[in-house]
Parts: C-alpha cells; sequence; structure tokens
C-alpha cells in the first residue's frame, strides 16, 4: 500500500464526505466529463466540468486515472479504493478501511461546495439524454444521502458568502481590459448554476414527490431572495416556482396571476416553468392543500407556449410533446434535432403521452443511429427498443414487437446485461407481447425469472407480479392458486408502500378479479383468500388516495360479496352438519344400549385458560408520543430511544418498589421473595423466612410477575435482559450500564462518514458479556454465548422486534422465545435458528450508530425503524394464542413527544450532523408510523376489552437527551443522574403513583393466587 497523501488523500476525503458506504463511478465519470445541457436558446450545448465549478484537481485525477474509474483496471486503487461491480452492472468507488484513519480534517464549505458542484454537472438535464432517468436512479442514494440534507441546511447567508459563484465586481471590472467578457462570464457561471439547482431540483420532486421530507423546499425561495435584485431570466424562474412550492410549503395563497405568458424569458426558462407547472399540477398532496387551488395551475398550464409557434426551441418543443394535446402540438412547427438523444426522446415522450403510432415511427426510425452512436448491446439502445416494443403492443402488432425484443434479447445473454434496467424493460415487454398472443404459458417463465432476480426495484418485482397474476388468472387454473403463500399476489403484497399509485391501483384491481373467479357455488378453503384480504386492507400504501379511489370501492363491493357467499356456504354446511349429527347419535343409541359398553368421556381442565393462570401480563419496551392512558387487562410496555431506555427502566424499578413493599406488607401474610409459594420454608407460626438481606429488591424479579416482555432498540434489550435472561431490574440496570460504558462511551474515529458511530465487534462483546455474567452461566462462556433466543420452558415470554434489510420488506420480524401457531411459520424459523447475543444486536442496530446486523443470510436493522411501541404486537400475539385479552398493559416509555418524528419536524429542520448520520431518509420514512402503532394498540385494547392499559413516560426535558449521550465516556454518571433526577421527578406525581399502585397490586394479586399451583414451579424455574 503506497502512503496516502496529495491528491488521492484528497479525493478519498471527497468520497467519505458523501456519507456513502459506496459511490457510483457514474458520478465521477460525469462530473469530470463535458455533458449535453441546454443553452439560454434552449438549444443542446456541451458542458465543460469547469464552468460548472468541479475542481480543476478532480478533473486532472480523474484525467490521470481513467483505466480505473471506467474498470479497465479492476481491483484496487493503491490499497485504498476498490473498484466493484454489482450483479446489475453498475460499478462503484469504495474506500477501504486502511483508506480512512490518517486523513486530515478539511474545510468543510470547501467540501460542501466540490460536492454540489459535482452532482449538479453529473446530474442529466430533462430531456437531454436517452439515459437520463436511469442515471438519476444510480445517483439517486448519493443525492438523498449527502446532497438533498446539504441543500436543506443552508442558510441564505451560506448561499451568499460560499455557495453561488461570484457576481460581477465593478471595481474588478474597471481594472480589466475585457470588462464586457468578464461580465459575461461571471453572469453566465451564476445563471448557469442557478438553471442547474432548478432543473435538479424539479427532476427530484417528480422522483420523490414533494411531500417527502428530503426535498428542499425553500431554497428556491432563498435563492430568490438572495438574487432579487439581479434582472435575469433565472431570477423571474425563480420567483414563479418558489410561489407554487410556497403554497404547499407553506400554505400561502397561490396568486391567479402568478404567472402569464406575458412575461419575457429565454427558451429554457420558458421550458423550464412549463415543466414545473405541469410537476405540480400532478401532485396530489399539492392540490389537496385549500390554498393551492388546481384551478389556478391548470388555467396557467393551458396558456403555456414556446415563446415562437414557427421557430420552436429544441427545448421547448420537447416540453410541449409532454404538455400540450395534440391539436396544440400540430400548431407548434417541428425544430431539426441537432443529436441522436433528442430525436429518440422525442418518440418517447410521445409513447408515454399514448401516441403510439407516431412514437412508434420515431423510434424505429432512430433505431440505426443509436446502435451506431452507443453500440448494440447499450442501454441507450435497450431503452428505445423496449419502448418501440410497449408501441406495438399496444396497437396491437405484437408479433412486431416480439421480433424487436428477442433480437435485442439476443445480444444480451451476458448475465451483466440481462439482469441491466434495460434487460428487465426488455423482458416485461416480451411478456406483454406474449400475453398479448395468449401465449400465457410461454410468458410465465419470463416473469417468473424477472421476480426471481436479485436486486431489483419494488416497481419492476411489482410489474412482474402482477403479470403474472394476471396471466394464470387467464389460464383459467384452480382460482385457489392465487391466494397460496407463494403466489405472485402475496409477493407484491409488501410492495404496496414502494410503488406509485398507478400499480398499487392495478394490483387491487387484480386482488378483486381473482375474488371474483371464486365460485359463488364452492367457495371451497376460505382461509387463504382471507388472509391476504385482510393483509391488503390493513397494508401501509405509499399514497393516502388509493382507498378513496373507485377501484377500491369495487375491490370492497367484490370483498363483500365474497364473505357473505362464505357465510352462507358455512351456515349451509352447519346444518348439514347438524343433520348428520342427529343421525350418528340415534345411530349411536342403538349400537350402545348395553350399559357396559357406554364410555365416558372426562374432561381434564387447561390450566393455561383457567384460574390465575387466564389472567396475563404484558411487560414492553418502545417509544411513541403521548401520555399514560387507561383502558384495560395486565400488559406492559416501554420504549427503546438509546440511553434514555434507563429511564424506562427506572420506572419499572418503581413498580418493582411497590410490589415488594405490597407482598412484604400482605394481609395474608409476608412474602420475602417473587419465587415464594405454599412450598417455600417457613417458621413454626408459618411466615415464609425471610432472607438475610430482605430488604433487597432484587428478590422480586419482573418475570415472576409478567407473562410477556416485549421490546424495540434499546428497549428490545432490556426485554431480553427482564424476560429471556430472567434478571432483577436492578441487575438489569447495571447491565445497560456496562453496554453505555462498553460502546456509547466507545465512539469510533471518523464515524461522522459512512462508517458507523459504534463498533459492532464492541457491541457483540458487550452483548456476550451480560449473558454471561448471568448466574445460570456460571462457568459455561461457550454455553451462554451459543444459547439460542428461543428457549422450551414454561415461564416469561419475550418478544424483540427488528425490520429486514430487504427490497419491499417494511414490516418488522417479530423475535420470539416461543412458539406462535399463528405466527409467519416461515419467518418464524429464523427466530428458532438465532442466538440470544444476535437477537440483541438485530434489535439495537439503530442505522449511523450500528451497522445493520445479519444472522442466517438476512441482515436487520433496529426494529424502532418500523414500530417504535411493539405493544400492538405484543397484545396481538396474546390475543391470537390464548383467545383473551390480558389483564393488565403498562405501556413506559422514554419520554414523551419522540425527538424525531415527520408528523412534527420537517427533516430539513433537523442538525446537519443528524441528517447526515441517518442514510437515505430510512429514519424519517418509518417512524412516521410510530403514532399508527399505539392507535393500532388503543383500538385493539378497547376492541378486547382491555380495560387496564396504562402508558407511563416521563414528560419534558427527558427527550431531549440525545440517543448516546454517555457523560463521562467510562461511567456515564452523569448521564445517568440526569436520567434519574428527570423521571423522579415525573414519578412523584401524584396521577403516577395511582398507576404504578394499580399496576402492583394487580400483580401481586395474580402472582400470589398462582403460587398455590402446582404449575408455579415451572413457571419460576431457571433451568
Amino acid at each position: 500500500m503506497e502512503p496516502l497523501g496529495g491528491d488521492t488523500a484528497r479525493f478519498i476525503r471527497l468520497l467519505l464526505s458523501f456519507q456513502c458506504q459506496k459511490v457510483p463511478c457514474d458520478l465521477l465519470i460525469r462530473a469530470c466529463e463535458s455533458r449535453p445541457t441546454w443553452s439560454s436558446t434552449g438549444e443542446i450545448i456541451d458542458r465543460l466540468p469547469l464552468e460548472a465549478g468541479v475542481s480543476e484537481w478532480l478533473v486532472d485525477f480523474y484525467d490521470g486515472n481513467k483505466p480505473f474509474s471506467h474498470g479497465i483496471e479492476l481491483g484496487s486503487y493503491k490499497g485504498y479504493i476498490n473498484y466493484t461491480v454489482e450483479i446489475d452492472g453498475i460499478a462503484y468507488l469504495e474506500v477501504t478501511t486502511g483508506g480512512q484513519p490518517d486523513l486530515e480534517v478539511i474545510e468543510e464549505r470547501t467540501l460542501a461546495r466540490e460536492r454540489i458542484a459535482i452532482i449538479l454537472q453529473a446530474f442529466p438535464s430533462i430531456n437531454a439524454e436517452i439515459i437520463g432517468e436511469e442515471i438519476i436512479e444510480r445517483l439517486m442514494d448519493v443525492v438523498k444521502t449527502s446532497i438533498l440534507p446539504l441543500l436543506s441546511s443552508l442558510t441564505e447567508a451560506d448561499i451568499e458568502d460560499w455557495l453561488l459563484p461570484e457576481k460581477p465586481n465593478e471595481q474588478v471590472i474597471q481594472q480589466r481590459d475585457c470588462q464586457l467578457s468578464f461580465r459575461l462570464m461571471c453572469r453566465d457561471r451564476r445563471e448557469l448554476f442557478l438553471i442547474s439547482i432548478v432543473e435538479f431540483l424539479y427532476q427530484v420532486i417528480d422522483r420523490f414527490e414533494i411531500e417527502n421530507p428530503l426535498i428542499p423546499l425553500t431554497l428556491l425561495r432563498q435563492l430568490s431572495s438572495v438574487i432579487s435584485n439581479e434582472a435575469t431570466n433565472i431570477s423571474i424562474v425563480l420567483n414563479i416556482i418558489s410561489q407554487v412550492l410556497d403554497a404547499y410549503d407553506s400554505n400561502d395563497a397561490l396568486e391567479s396571476n402568478f404567472w402569464s405568458s406575458d412575461i419575457r424569458v429565454d427558451q429554457r426558462s420558458n421550458a423550464l416553468i412549463g415543466h414545473n407547472m405541469a410537476m405540480q399540477l400532478s401532485n396530489k398532496a399539492l392540490l389537496a392543500q385549500s390554498k393551492a387551488p388546481s384551478e389556478i395551475l391548470a388555467q396557467a398550464l393551458s396558456n403555456w407556449r414556446p415563446l415562437s409557434l414557427n421557430n420552436a426551441s429544441t427545448m421547448e418543443y420537447l416540453a410541449a410533446t409532454s404538455l400540450c394535446s395534440q391539436s396544440q402540438l400540430d400548431t407548434i412547427e417541428n425544430p431539426p434535432f441537432s443529436t441522436v438523444d433528442t430525436s429518440a426522446l422525442r418518440g418517447l415522450l410521445l409513447s408515454r403521452s399514448k401516441r403510439c403510432k407516431d412514437a412508434a415511427k420515431i423510434l424505429n426510425s432512430s433505431m440505426e443511429d443509436i446502435t451506431s452512436r452507443y453500440g448494440p448491446t447499450s442501454m441507450h439502445l435497450g431503452i428505445v427498443t423496449a419502448e418501440l416494443a410497449n408501441c406495438y403492443n399496444i396497437l396491437q402488432q405484437e408479433n412486431k414487437a416480439e421480433d424487436c425484443l428477442r433480437k435485442a434479447l439476443q445480444s444480451r445473454l451476458e448475465r451483466s446485461l440481462s439482469t441491466r434496467r434495460d434487460g428487465i424493460y426488455l423482458r416485461l415487454a416480451l411478456a406483454d407481447s406474449l400475453i398479448g398472443q395468449a401465449r400465457y404459458s410461454e410468458a410465465l417463465p419470463v416473469l417468473e425469472s424477472i421476480i426471481d432476480s436479485p436486486n431489483i426495484s419494488a416497481t419492476f418485482r411489482m410489474m412482474s407480479a402482477l403479470r403474472l397474476a394476471k396471466s394464470r388468472r387467464r389460464m383459467h387454473e384452480d382460482p385457489q392458486r392465487a391466494f397460496e403463500q407463494n403466489s405472485p399476489l402475496w409477493a407484491g403484497l409488501p410492495l404496496l408502500r414502494h410503488v406509485p399509485d398507478v400499480l398499487a391501483t392495478e394490483y387491487v384491481e387484480e386482488l378483486a378479479c381473482n375474488i371474483s373467479e371464486i365460485p359463488k357455488v364452492q367457495p371451497g378453503n376460505s382461509m387463504k383468500p382471507k388472509e391476504l384480504i385482510e393483509a391488503v386492507n390493513s397494508a401501509k400504501f405509499r399514497s393516502s388516495f388509493l382507498p378513496d379511489s373507485p377501484c377500491w370501492e369495487w375491490y370492497k363491493e367484490v370483498e363483500q360479496e365474497y364473505l357473505g357467499d362464505i357465510t352462507k356456504a358455512a351456515e349451509a354446511t352447519k346444518g348439514k352438519q347438524r343433520d348428520d349429527g342427529s343421525r350418528k347419535e340415534d345411530e349411536s343409541e342403538m349400537r350402545t344400549s348395553d350399559p357396559s359398553r357406554v364410555s365416558y368421556e372426562v374432561h381434564i381442565p387447561d390450566e393455561d385458560f383457567e384460574g390465575p393462570w387466564s389472567e396475563r401480563l404484558v411487560l414492553s419496551f418502545g417509544m411513541n408520543t403521548g401520555t399514560f392512558i387507561q383502558l384495560g387487562p395486565k400488559l406492559t410496555a416501554i420504549d427503546g430511544g438509546g440511553v434514555r431506555a434507563l429511564s424506562s427502566l427506572l420506572i419499572l424499578k418503581r413498580i418493582m418498589h411497590r410490589i415488594m413493599v405490597l407482598e412484604r406488607t400482605h394481609p395474608d401474610g409476608p412474602a420475602y421473595l417473587s419465587r415464594d409459594s405454599i412450598w417455600t420454608t417457613r417458621d413454626e407460626t408459618g411466615v415464609p423466612e425471610a432472607p438475610e438481606e430482605s430488604d433487597k429488591l432484587d428478590g422480586f424479579v419482573p418475570c415472576h410477575y409478567f407473562d410477556y416482555v416485549a421490546g424495540t432498540s434499546t428497549g428490545g434489550l432490556n426485554s431480553i435482559m427482564l424476560g429471556r435472561l430472567r434478571m432483577s431490574i436492578n441487575e438489569a440496570i447495571d447491565s445497560f450500564i456496562h453496554f453505555g460504558n462498553s460502546v456509547f462511551g466507545q465512539a469510533q474515529l471518523l464515524h461522522d462518514g459512512p462508517r458507523d458511530k459504534y463498533s459492532a465487534v464492541r457491541a457483540g462483546d458487550a452483548f456476550r458479556s451480560i449473558i454471561s455474567n448471568r448466574s445460570f452461566y456460571a462457568g459455561l462462556d461457550d454455553m451462554a454465548i451459543n444459547e439460542g433466543f428461543t428457549e422450551y420452558r414454561i415461564g416469561t415470554r419475550t418478544m424483540a422486534l427488528s425490520l429486514p434489510n430487504e427490497e419491499g420488506v417494511q414490516d418488522a420480524h417479530v423475535w420470539r422465545s416461543y412458539d406462535n401457531p399463528y405466527g409467519n411459520q416461515w419467518r418464524d424459523r429464523e427466530t428458532h435458528m438465532a442466538k440470544i447475543w444476535e437477537v440483541a444486536m438485530a434489535t439495537s442496530a439503530t442505522p449511523g450508530y450500528f451497522k445493520p446486523t445479519e444472522i442466517n443470510g438476512v441482515t436487520f436493522l433496529d426494529g424502532c425503524l418500523v414500530a417504535n411501541n411493539p405493544s400492538y404486537r405484543a397484545l396481538h400475539d396474546v390475543l391470537s394464542i390464548h383467545g383473551k385479552a390480558p389483564v393488565v398493559f403498562a405501556n413506559i416509555g422514554t419520554g414523551s413527544e419522540g425527538v424525531v418524528h415527520r408528523i412534527e419536524t420537517k427533516w430539513r429542520d433537523l442538525p446537519w450532523r443528524d441528517r447526515l448520520r441517518f442514510q437515505q431518509g430510512s429514519i424519517m420514512e418509518y417512524t412516521i408510523d410510530t403514532d399508527s402503532e399505539t392507535r393500532k394498540w388503543l383500538d385493539l385494547s378497547e376492541r378486547m376489552g382491555l380495560e387496564k392499559a396504562y402508558r407511563l413516560s416521563v414528560e419534558g426535558d427527558l427527550r431531549t437527551i440525545p440517543y448516546d449521550d454517555w457523560r463521562p465516556a467510562n461511567t456515564g454518571r452523569k448521564t445517568f443522574q440526569k436520567i434519574t433526577d428527570l423521571t423522579e421527578e415525573y414519578l412523584s406525581n401524584d396521577k403516577v403513583r395511582d398507576i404504578i399502585s394499580n399496576i402492583a397490586h394487580e400483580a401481586v394479586r395474580v402472582r400470589r393466587a398462582r403460587a398455590i399451583t402446582e404449575r408455579w414451579k415451572d413457571f419460576i424455574s431457571d433451568e
């Protein structure tokens, strides 16, 4: 490995500053080479990297290392940077661990300015390249992780001080000979930069939709304010577009005269205004705002035209192809298309506007030029071929589509080409052509190969699943097969939240079609269809508009009709069974007239459903907003929240202290240990013998009072310690502090980059140490670290939540120490194979803090990403297994009002380093469901008659303590004291004391009733 220095070190710092584990090579290549963009007159020009503000040192570094950047020289660059190629053919650069330790700190603004210049040069201009959308997709991780948070954090002072290229300075101009050229150069660079920002944000908003919290909605208004005194085209563009965005972001009224065709701008600006108005008009979230009426936008867009109908620019004409009707487009004279890409893009845009006949002619005529320009296996040709085939399919010329598709696919037999995005397009189009010719059996393997492809997007997978479901339905297969677990409909279910509305709508329609195929006279096995129907009804969609659509209304009608048929069939079956039963009873009486032949059925009561064992208590740890609530039976939940989970343990400690007092002063006689029973050693008066240190709380263990303990994140660690490891409350607190000292007090170097803040190895060691220190593992370290999470004993049951880091999966994985016969058996197999410490790692693997944990080939993240409050999952398990609600549900939190909630805090309002820590906006994307989990728990509690559900969570300043605040690093004493003080203040509240007393009384009542049964010995056994 060569010494690290010079431009190599500078390049590594730049790569790390993007906050991505790996950076696509396309970002570097496109940033350091010229690329097509639009001139002010709306024609294609090539923009050089230096014109876009890309640093000269970076261009020189790229020019000197092209063989490595283009994959000609595979492997590692000087031992510091790896070049890798994914299965979809996309190449990435990744800094090795050896390239990180000794880097010098560089000025933050310099890196920020370089990153923005790089992305603006690399990002494709609107309608300038055939592969523009594909490039956007490749760069989107960098955009989400690094660029959007950076742009969101900017102030007007930042924009003016260091972001914008300098504007013409009159004093400098007077000192130069070429005053005019220098003035124009400064002005053009400034305007070019601002135009690039507008184009970039347009395409990002179009990709993410305006309500995404990552979008820096105020940026254009800030830019407009900074350049308000400059009489330029871009100042007009910024003012117009920012008015529309402000109508959404700030709920400001959109003035009817915000734009008119009389406003004079250049061709490029005119096209940009048209594109942005059309995008916002199609945005449902924007139109839902009462102060942003669609009529104003629609009227403005209807008046939009190229500046000259007889001499329209290429950019304006392509915009008109998307924005104008055919009759309006016919009035605009075609411009000469100067590049292969713009000519083909005209056909692509016509195809998307459903003008397939004209589109097919243009696309077909451009094939030869594209092949000559980019090659027969290029993505450019693949995209155009797939779109041409789509046009043929719509025009019912499937044979033409099949011919051109098979020719293209024949040249893409290499795996890296067949799994590339254009390869997926081609195979989907081929399946459509086969379906159009009713050759369904030939379409099936094509579609199955797409679904089975790794690393494909949720959109592609859903498109394939829907076509596969449709093909099987049209082949008149058994209707029940459509509802089996391995069916396309089940494959598409977890994707509903990730796909566009049009695909979600198509899914619901296909489901309704399959339901309607089930014969009314013979509904058959109704369990599988009902399971899928229930899953869809409770699914989370990407948009909230689908449940209000006509499609959903029709689906509900079909569903109700089917459920009605099931009810009728069931009633008819019961009637037949009653008749058969009566007949058999008569026959039986005749056969058993001899008394000696009569057998008596003895009913053995099930202890699990009778007496005190049917009165269950549940404890869960999670994080959500709100305060305590009283509803129904005996269940406890506590929130995650990093170090704030100590507050949950302190609240539970107060509950256990109250339990101890009640046990020792009970009117039926004292109990000095929670293990006490009728078999406990007693003195001559019948009173249990007091242990030597009977004043200690350790004698009263939570697992002797609670039947279920559930948690997520660090709350999941609490649930494992108290439930699976059966610790006392003091032991759990001590173990948590040990974890804090070992992990939170030992942050890794350079953790503001892609490197996680804390070592997963150190966290694993801490978890294993906690397990090994349990008394029943004394001297058995190997057994302790290999102990499985699932256990086969009567006792407290433990649950922890994680998020599987898999494509299309956004539901929690439930780790159970017990079997749930009604759970997901396939996913439960992973639990049976996992070790205790692995589950602890999986439930607390918070992005940015800890590396995701891999267990049996599946990677898991912190469960708080999808279920901050596990109470609903815990209650659902109790109901599904026992058919009865618990008697108490105590939900203990880590501070009311979460630290980061989508409904309260916009992404751009968070501190800069917090934005960088949460990669790809995952925290914001998932924590939006926090309140819904709590509402689901409360709703289910009320429906099931749960009368004693309690919520305990410290209010006020506790929520301001950061996730990993551990001071001093070696003891955490200051942090622990602060959490203790805030918790003690909360516990002094009279209402809180009453709730704690209620929980404790019920816990003692049930324990004492159980302690006189034979089953108690098994319940408290550690074996």
